[in-house]
C-alpha cells in the first residue's frame, strides 16, 4: 500500500516539475559542473559499487530538481529526512508505523494535487493574457487582417488558381513559433514539406489557408480556441497562441 502511494506521489511530483518547466535530470547532470565536486579518494572496487552510485547520483538530482520546483509552489520537504528514510527503507528499521506513512502520504497527495492544479491554472490564465496582448499588438501592422473567430493574418503572397476547401489535399512548407520566439516545428529544417488534407489540422489552417492559393504564403497568428486550447501539445503550453509562417506549395482536389 505504501508503495503503492508513493509511485503516485512521485507521479504527481514529476507532473508538477513539468508544469513549472523545470530542467530533465540527464540535462541538470550534463550540463551541471559537477566534476569540481569529484572526491578522488572515493574508490569503487567494481562496477556493481559504481553502477549503485551512478543510480543514487542520478536519484538525488531528480530530488534535488523536485525540491527547488515544490519550494517555488510552496511545498517544501525536508532532505536530510528523505535520505533518512531511504536508508531506513532499506535496513528495515523505520521510525513511523505503515499507517502513519499511508496517512502522511494521502495528506501529501492531496496537497499536492491542489498546488499543482492552482500553478497549471496559473499558467494557463497568464498565457491566454500574453497572447491577447501580442495579437493586439499584431493586429496594427500594417496588412493585417482579423476574422470574426478572431484569426489574424497576414498575406505575404497571393498565389494563383482555385480555393482551397477543407477536402483539399495541401502540400506546405511552415514553421511554428510560440509568442515569446520560441520555435515548436519547423519544415524547412526537416528538409522536406508536409502534405496532409486541410481538413485533419487546426482551426486556424483551416480557415487561414483558404484566403491564398497555390504558391502563396501567408503568416498566422492563432488563438487557443483555434489552436489546441487548454491541452499541451508537442511543447506547446495550454493556452499558446501560435505563430505560423506558411508556404503553400502544391493543392490537389
Amino acid at each position: 500500500m505504501i508503495f503503492f502511494l508513493l509511485k503516485r506521489t512521485i507521479f504527481i511530483l514529476l507532473l508538477s516539475c513539468i508544469i513549472s518547466k523545470s530542467f530533465s535530470m540527464s540535462k541538470s547532470l550534463s550540463d551541471s559542473n559537477s566534476t569540481s565536486h569529484i572526491e578522488s579518494h572515493n574508490q569503487f572496487y567494481n562496477n556493481d559499487e559504481k553502477l549503485g552510485y551512478s543510480l543514487g547520483v542520478s536519484l538525488g538530482s531528480y530530488f534535488n530538481q523536485s525540491f527547488e520546483t515544490q519550494n517555488k509552489i510552496g511545498i517544501h520537504i525536508d532532505k536530510n529526512s528523505l535520505i533518512e528514510g531511504v536508508k531506513d527503507a532499506i535496513s528495515g528499521h523505520l521510525k513511523l508505523s505503515h499507517k502513519e506513512i499511508s496517512v502522511i502520504l494521502k495528506e501529501f497527495e492531496k496537497k499536492l494535487t491542489k498546488v499543482t492544479q492552482m500553478e497549471f491554472e496559473k499558467n494557463l490564465q497568464d498565457n491566454l493574457i500574453q497572447g491577447i496582448l501580442y495579437m493586439k499588438n499584431f493586429a496594427k501592422l500594417k496588412g493585417v487582417q482579423k476574422t470574426s473567430s478572431g484569426l489574424l493574418y497576414l498575406i505575404e503572397k497571393q498565389g494563383e488558381g482555385n480555393k482551397i476547401t477543407n477536402n483539399t489535399k495541401i502540400t506546405v512548407h511552415y514553421k511554428g513559433t510560440l509568442i515569446n520566439g520560441i520555435e515548436f516545428d519547423n519544415s524547412y529544417l526537416k528538409g522536406k514539406p508536409v502534405s496532409l488534407n486541410l481538413k485533419n489540422v487546426i482551426l486556424g489552417w483551416q480557415e487561414g489557408l483558404k484566403y491564398i492559393q497555390k504558391g502563396g504564403k501567408i503568416k498566422l497568428v492563432i488563438p487557443p480556441n483555434l489552436a489546441y486550447g487548454k491541452q499541451s501539445v508537442n511543447g506547446i503550453p495550454g493556452n499558446s497562441t501560435l505563430i505560423f509562417d506558411i508556404e503553400l506549395l502544391d493543392t490537389v482536389d
